[in-house]
């Protein structure tokens, strides 16, 4: 298995969420590449991703990020 550079799995994942249609904000995104780059089990990554899922739905029930930091 080859080991690929920091820009190249950034980029094969920007590819990836492209082709299965996944617009995610960039700092998830960032957050992904971090868990590539340091070989972390993918049902671990999907976990980090249910969670953070979890918690937008839960802002989103809320009326948003403003309504928890009074702004």
């Amino acid at each position: 298995m080859s080991s690929l550079s920091p820009d190249e799995v950034k980029r094969e994942l920007a590819r990836l969420t492209e082709l299965a249609g996944v617009e995610l904000r960039p700092e998830v995104f960032d957050v992904l590449v971090e868990l590539t780059r340091l070989d972390v089990v993918p049902t671990a990554t999907a976990q980090v991703l249910k969670s953070l899922c979890t918690k937008s739905a839960m802002r989103q029930s809320t009326g948003g990020a403003s309504a928890m930091t009074g702004r």
